[in-house]
């Protein structure tokens, strides 16, 4: 039996140190994935077969277009995913804000997908009428959320013991920036929807 158990303490010791490490667990990985992919599809379904007058149409001026709302996602999105793979490598490590700062990632996703506080984005992520066509916008996001994906599924980054200052919400650490990248896009999925439900809205 000494042998098993010693094979049995070995791997578990792997998994910990893997963990203990920062690393992003199996589960945490597989959760990540499933929301970007989950909030990808929605954001698809919407904006997929819209018309030109649907893509560009605007309640008012002082309101994006989907058109508008789904660049200022993809700019977004560039951001906040080099602010993980760059900038927040290169924080110092603090295992020990862990526990202080993991604890609050439910309210970081209750916070940037309420839409009953709306927030004015900074002047780089405004949007500049980048995309003529949902056809041209869904094919350069395909290619970021992908890379998105892909990073979270595979990264053997230390993201759990990095952090960086995330305005009114803190630090938060390398996951919970991932998550609020879906999230992210999910507060934008409701603002398009809002802007379908305009009863000027033009029909298909």
């Amino acid at each position: 039996m000494k042998p098993l158990i010693s094979v049995i303490f070995f791997f578990s010791a792997i998994t910990l140190w893997g963990q203990e490490g920062g690393r992003l667990s199996i589960e945490e990985k597989s959760e990540i994935s499933a929301h970007l992919q989950n909030s990808w599809e929605n954001l698809e379904r919407l904006v997929i077969s819209l018309t030109m007058e649907q893509w560009s149409y605007k309640t008012v001026d002082s309101v994006w277009s989907i058109a508008e709302i789904s660049e200022h996602l993809e700019k977004a999105e560039k951001e906040l995913f080099n602010l993980v793979t760059d900038q927040l490598k290169m924080s110092q490590t603090q295992p020990e804000k862990v526990d202080e700062i993991s604890g609050k990632t439910q309210d970081i996703m209750d916070a940037i997908t309420s839409r009953d506080h709306k927030v004015k984005t900074k002047p780089e992520l405004e949007p500049m009428g980048g995309y003529d066509s949902p056809d041209q916008f869904l094919k350069s996001f395909a290619k970021l959320r992908t890379e998105t994906i892909t990073y979270a599924q595979s990264t053997e980054d230390q993201l759990r013991h990095h952090f960086i200052p995330f305005g009114p919400l803190g630090e938060l650490d390398g996951y919970q920036i991932l998550m609020f990248i879906s999230g992210h896009t999910e507060r934008h999925i409701q603002q398009i929807e809002e802007v379908m439900e305009d009863p000027s809205y033009p029909s298909a």
